[in-house]
């Protein structure tokens, strides 16, 4: 009986557990890859993110550092603001549109 005991656990359970056990190995292994892509996408949206923001850190240095110029700052505010210099005449150009039929 024992003989017959050993037989079946060596030939029909033993390669059931080791079945089960390949099975959610492999289970385990494709969701650590898909997580791994999930992640490796996160680090590259992440990365362009941050190439992003430097950028547009160095557009606020070279706008803060215009902001010093004197000459800028009259441009700025001649353009933005619409200012001119005393005894200057503002033209603002004004377009007709044609009339509909």
């Amino acid at each position: 009986m024992e003989d017959s005991l050993k037989k079946l656990l060596l030939y029909r359970v033993l390669p059931l557990f080791l079945a089960a056990v390949l099975i959610i190995m492999g289970i385990q292994l494709v969701s650590n890859y898909l997580q791994i892509r999930e992640l490796e996408s996160e680090i590259t949206e992440k990365q362009e993110e941050i190439r992003e923001a430097e950028r547009r850190q160095r557009e606020l240095e070279l706008e803060l550092e215009r902001l010093e110029d004197p000459e800028y700052l009259e441009k700025l505010a001649r353009r933005r603001l619409g200012l001119v210099r005393p005894g200057e005449e503002l033209i603002i150009p004004y377009e007709i549109e044609p009339e509909e039929d």
